[in-house]
């Protein structure tokens, strides 16, 4: 769509937005029923567990390496044209993973899955302020924009539970088609189709470098546990990420036309949403990888059953935002929202002390519900902070930064949570330890929110 007039605008914005939640839906979605399925692709596929779970990881290791170039071809086709891109790209790639004949197939698929996700992913979030421009409606976007992933995570286990059972495997990867199909001519109708940087030059080493660093360093967090901290893989995997990093940081601040603009952290709210993502995402992600396995360990309660006992967390992470968090950002601006997070997220996160083999049910359910009240609280302020003061030239790249450091942050949470856990004598040991760190972490987000220059009230535009 090209704007003919602001009324076109106003008109369009709702079905603009609501395809950008759709799309943000379809990804957690998959990201999330993807772990569900794999004994029965073992079943129909063969092939040894170290090989299946590439499934996952080759996709998730893919959106890691190739998410900062993804956000960089947003702004340089513009986010509209890189949504609808992404899009048509996941469709295609998800039919392939239905269709894959073998394992090393399915898992070629899906490294392209993630190829495309990589390009979808920051255009999603850098789309909003320009459907949105004035400070209310944004924070409200912004706010709806962050349950949806709650959504994905409360339906997701439940949909691929009737998905597999009924229709096979396959069917969670041929339900991203019409899904994505659909969002496709919905974007193409509704979201405005904004101008590229098309002319700009491709910073090549940048985004080599940016791959070689981002894909070393998700390898040996997503691998380390697998492989071995000291195996050989995890080492070199180390040293190259070591090595790479501070290269990639000499060739942004010395190159012609950087892949990463040093001129996007002059925004401080950018710099602090930044840090405060992945800290979030280490957070949040490092607690529902434990939570599961909890519940099936000490409690033995079945996957679905297990599901089904996450809901209080899921349901208030998807409910806080359009109901609440919106409403806060508007009156008292960022801060707000955060500081009351922290008085849900540090007691829901210490609760769970009192959680053992014998313990009520009621006690975990409150514990999830205020650790959903908080990440339902935080997660749209942190986000708002990283998209409304980028230039509109640079708001792909800003979501791309953005996410990478929510990608890694997650996968970090997971790894750190996961090896305190693993190193107390028991399950439940573990799981107290690793609150007690998650706690801790609640409190690093509101720290790092409240120094934000406009933390205190809402961003107003010029």
């Amino acid at each position: 769509m090209t704007p003919g007039s602001a009324g076109a605008v106003v008109d369009r914005r709702r079905p603009g937005f609501f395809a950008i939640c759709l799309g943000n839906f379809v990804i957690m979605l998959d990201t999330n029923v993807v772990n569900l399925a794999l004994p029965h692709i073992r079943s129909s596929l063969g092939g040894s567990l170290g090989l299946l779970l590439w499934v996952v990881n080759g996709y998730t290791l893919t959106v890691a390496a190739l998410i900062l170039p993804g956000g960089a071809t947003g702004d340089r086709l513009g986010g509209g044209r890189a949504y609808r891109l992404g899009l048509i790209g996941f469709a295609a790639a998800s039919a392939a993973c239905g269709l894959a004949p073998n394992l090393a197939a399915l898992i070629g698929f899906r490294v392209i899955q993630g190829m495309f996700a990589a390009v979808l992913l920051p255009s999603l979030l850098a789309l909003i302020p320009n459907l949105f421009p004035e400070p209310g409606p944004r924070a409200r976007a912004v706010a709806l924009w962050g349950s949806t992933g709650a959504v994905a995570l409360a339906v997701g286990p439940l949909a691929a539970g009737i998905l597999i059972d009924s229709l096979g495997w396959q069917a969670i990867f041929f339900v991203n088609v019409p899904i994505c199909v659909g969002v496709y001519f919905l974007a193409r109708w509704a979201v405005p189709d904004l101008p590229g940087s098309v002319e700009a030059a491709f910073d090549v080493p940048g985004q080599v470098l940016a791959i070689l660093a981002m894909g070393a360093w998700a390898f040996v967090l997503t691998e380390g546990s697998t492989f071995g901290w000291t195996a050989p893989a995890i080492l070199c995997a180390g040293v190259v990420g070591l090595l790479v990093a501070p290269a990639f940081v000499l060739v942004q601040t010395r190159g012609r036309n950087p892949l990463i603009p040093p001129r996007l952290f002059a925004d401080r709210d950018f710099t602090i949403g930044t840090i405060a993502g992945p800290v979030f995402q280490f957070v949040y992600f490092g607690a529902l990888f434990l939570l599961p396995l909890y519940l099936q360990s000490v409690h033995r309660t079945g996957a679905l059953a297990a599901g089904v006992q996450l809901l209080p967390l899921t349901v208030a992470t998807a409910l806080a935002p359009p109901l609440l968090t919106g409403r806060l950002m508007i009156r008292f601006g960022l801060r707000g929202p955060v500081l009351l997070a922290t008085l849900f997220g540090v007691p829901g996160f210490l609760l769970m002390w009192w959680c053992d083999g014998s313990s009520r049910y009621w006690v975990l359910g409150a514990a999830l519900a205020m650790q959903g009240m908080w990440s339902g609280l935080a997660l749209p302020p942190i986000a708002a902070l990283a998209v409304t003061g980028p230039p509109p030239d640079l708001a792909g790249t800003a979501s791309g930064v953005f996410n990478a450091g929510r990608q890694f942050g997650g996968v970090l949470g997971v790894a750190v949570l996961g090896t305190v856990a693993a190193a107390a004598p028991s399950i439940v040991g573990g799981m107290h330890a690793a609150m007690a760190v998650a706690a801790a972490g609640v409190l690093v987000v509101a720290a790092v929110v409240r120094s934000a220059p406009h933390a205190r009230a809402a961003r107003r535009d010029p």
